[in-house]
């Protein structure tokens, strides 16, 4: 019983991860097709990167969450966009409200979730893989599949960046390098109402009621940008009403291909969460 309840957890810091590392865009103001040679304010290079990411298909991401509001966590993820969603993660052992949920690793597509957590292996017959069934997340978690796919989709780089531009105070604070690539900082704070200005109302609805239970009002960021116009890190600091959280997202391999293969049905084996509908 330990171990499916583990498995639950596991889901849920997969939903949270998406949570923390997407931030709030999805139709963020473009960069005017201005000369080579017309220097850009602040505002209009973070357009301009969430353009030229937002034509990635690929990319790889590692994650670290540090709040007081019980959460920490380090993960890292390949993801593929298009045509379809899917994403490859792993994470170290996680602690969430004083809970502790072992690393694991995940493959998720358009179709199931796949989990390798050793303690699953008394309940899918000692596979190495268990599959979990998409009605099975839904009774259980709260979480639909489909919905965190899309979820992925909309809180890629180029949606966070594409976020940013709502800042009315953003500004280039210098040039360093972020893992090998030279990049230029970028820094500023936005308000959540304006943050969220920039979704679709489905997704503005849903995560209005995620930081209405936060408490958050204005998230404060750390941008990096490559010279090749692609978000590099970045660095989000929220203030929620159980004290500080901060996320940390560092970027790489744009347009690389991603192993989101599902493990051999071989070292597969089912497993049905507690609260699970019998078949």
């Amino acid at each position: 019983m330990k171990s499916r309840r583990l498995a639950v957890s596991a889901v849920a810091v997969t939903g949270l991860a998406l949570s923390l590392t997407g931030c709030l865009g999805s139709a963020g103001d473009k960069a005017g097709e201005a000369g080579k040679n017309l220097k850009l304010t602040a505002a209009e290079i973070l357009g301009r990167t969430a353009e030229r990411a937002g034509k990635t298909d690929t990319y790889t991401m590692k994650i670290d969450v540090d709040g007081q509001g019980g959460v920490s966590m380090k993960m890292s993820a390949a993801v593929r966009i298009r045509p379809s969603v899917a994403m490859h993660i792993t994470t170290e052992p996680t602690s969430v409200q004083g809970t502790s949920v072992p690393g694991f690793e995940a493959i998720l597509d358009a179709q199931a979730m796949y989990l390798k957590m050793p303690a699953l292996a008394a309940t899918n017959g000692g596979k190495p893989w268990s599959k979990i069934a998409l009605s099975d997340l839904s009774a259980t978690s709260g979480l639909n599949l489909s919905g965190l796919m899309d979820q992925a989709r909309q809180q890629s780089p180029a949606e966070q960046t594409k976020m940013l531009t709502a800042s009315r105070d953003v500004r280039e604070v210098g040039t360093e390098t972020v893992d090998g690539v030279p990049a230029r900082h970028f820094a500023g704070t936005v308000p959540v109402t304006a943050a969220l200005g920039k979704l679709d109302a489905q997704t503005r609805a849903k995560l209005e009621q995620q930081y209405q239970k936060l408490g958050v009002s204005t998230l404060t960021f750390d941008l990096w940008v490559g010279s090749d116009d692609l978000p590099r890190k970045m660095v989000s600091r929220l203030s929620t009403s159980s004290g500080p959280m901060t996320t940390t997202a560092s970027y790489s391999g744009y347009g690389k291909p991603v192993d989101v293969t599902p493990p051999p049905a071989s070292e597969v084996g089912a497993v049905k969460l507690p609260g699970a509908p019998r078949a």
